[in-house]
């Protein structure tokens, strides 16, 4: 498999891209129509982001994925991205080639359900430990972790269009927490775009038409995608746990 360098990122933004607005999930305003089944189409590479204790690598791979090295505190470590795996979920796959949104409930316009490969866990959730969740972790609320195999099934989505419906949120990575080691996504995992509407809330025939600057953003535990010696010592475990890593990609829509 094809290799990738990564370079030190020293203060660079990786996709100038839509910012969703998902703080009108209880407004009763009207919002822009996006019922119906929307094609999408995605950028030709995966941005990546490494961060192992606020030290942040960046690179660039195809839209099937790949591997790519960083070298840490003098060591190479060598990361797999295999959109092929079951349990992982690549950006095109979070938000699929094509869509179908329903807005379902009259009183809540800006709630929008949208089915797509979710991630669910082979073994009961558990609380997880003291130490193990909280603040500056990779499970900041503290949700119930998955110690079980990730598979990934269709399910219903919840996201949100923003107030001024020009703008939606789509939240990807819910359900379940890793335990550094599983590839259960990050609560971080979104789908972010602005809306082209038609028509304005006062003529009651507002309609959105197009998405323009989407960014999906796909998270992950950096043990979990990390390909070296499973054997490996236990500080190097410990780095590999805490790690993040974050994929990104563009993407457009337009009604079918």
């Amino acid at each position: 498999m094809r290799r990738f360098g990564l370079l030190l990122l020293v203060s660079l933004p990786f996709t100038v891209a839509a910012q969703g607005d998902g703080c009108a999930v209880n407004s009763r305003s009207a919002a822009p129509d996006l019922t119906g089944s929307w094609a999408i189409e995605y950028d030709d590479q995966i941005s990546v982001e490494v961060n192992i204790a606020g030290t942040v690598y960046e690179a660039d791979l195809p839209a099937s994925g790949g591997e790519f090295t960083i070298v840490h505190d003098g060591r190479p470590l060598t990361f797999n991205l295999d959109c092929s795996r079951p349990e992982i979920v690549c950006p095109s796959e979070a938000w699929p080639h094509t869509v179908d949104i329903e807005q379902r409930e009259e009183q809540f316009e800006h709630r929008m359900i949208v089915t797509l490969p979710m991630q669910t866990c082979s073994t009961p959730l558990r609380a997880p430990a003291e130490g193990e969740c909280g603040p500056g972790t990779l499970n900041p609320d503290c949700e119930s972790v998955c110690d079980g195999e990730v598979s990934v099934h269709p399910q219903e989505t919840f996201g949100v269009i923003g107030e001024d419906g020009s703008s939606f949120r789509l939240y990807l990575g819910a359900g379940i927490a890793t335990n550094g080691i599983n590839c259960a996504l990050l609560g971080v995992s979104l789908a972010d775009a602005d809306l082209d509407n038609e028509g304005s809330a006062d003529d009651g025939d507002w309609t959105a038409v197009a998405m323009d600057s989407g960014l999906v953003t796909v998270a992950y535990a950096g043990g979990c995608v990390w390909a070296g010696d499973p054997d490996m010592d236990s500080e190097l475990e410990a780095i590999l746990v805490g790690a993040s890593v974050t994929f990104r990609t563009g993407f457009t829509g337009a009604r079918k």
